[in-house]
């Protein structure tokens, strides 16, 4: 009875794993958001700024113009998940009233009041298609590859040491430059903006705690977490 028992639970948590590994494969491109059934494309121009990932069983983040997201989630036996938590600084400078409209549609779908998240992949000839659907029946569809442009630069960025005392220093994707470097509360306060790329960034004065590092470079923008002991 034991052997059978341990044979389930075996045949669970590799069930488990192989509905999980494929979201930890893979970038996510957002493609369109399904509210109400009505279908919302990524706006014009900014077909590559809108991308997810999902890492170390539990974290997750949303690559955004105006609203990125990081959090944590859980997920359940059946393919779906429930989010836990959610953080993004209220930074929208400069952007079109249309990109802030649409980063507001994908912030209001992924409350966590719409749990549960239920997701499935469509395997198609040259990729796979994730869709992603809330409590409320709308949706947010995916690919694991970039939706069509004439480039394929994306912005990569290492941050060290993370945990940080003190100071921190970027290590950015060859043939980009840093422009600016700002820092956000997870209140979304700004804390700290770097006008200028710096061989090390002080940030001695920040209060032990999680922050956000906004990365604009000359080919796109990165959110990336740290940590200040």
């Amino acid at each position: 009875m034991k052997t059978v028992i341990k044979l389930v639970i075996c045949l669970l948590s590799l069930t488990s794993f192989a509905q999980v590994a494929p979201l930890e494969n893979h970038t996510w491109y957002l493609e369109k958001l399904v509210i109400n059934n009505t279908d919302f494309f990524v706006p014009s121009g900014f077909s590559n700024s809108y991308f997810a990932n999902f890492a170390n069983g539990a974290d997750y983040s949303l690559n955004a113009p105006c609203y990125p997201i990081q959090g944590t989630l859980n997920y359940s036996q059946n393919q779906t998940f429930n989010i836990n938590d959610a953080s993004t600084p209220l930074d929208c400078d400069g952007l079109p009233r249309q990109i802030t409209e649409y980063d507001e549609k994908i912030m209001f779908s992924i409350n966590l009041s719409n749990n549960p998240f239920f997701y499935v992949f469509s395997y198609k000839s040259n990729y796979i298609e994730l869709t992603i659907t809330n409590a409320n029946g709308d949706q947010a569809i995916y690919r694991n590859q970039q939706l069509g442009v004439s480039s394929n630069e994306k912005l990569e960025v290492d941050l060290y040491p993370n945990p940080a005392t003190s100071s921190f220093q970027l290590d950015i994707s060859a043939g980009s430059n840093i422009k600016t470097v700002r820092i956000f509360s997870v209140n979304g306060k700004e804390e700290m903006h770097f006008k200028k790329p710096q061989s090390s960034y002080n940030v001695s004065q920040l209060s032990p705690g999680i922050y956000f590092v906004k990365i604009e470079g000359e080919i796109g923008q990165k959110m990336k977490k740290i940590i200040i002991e």
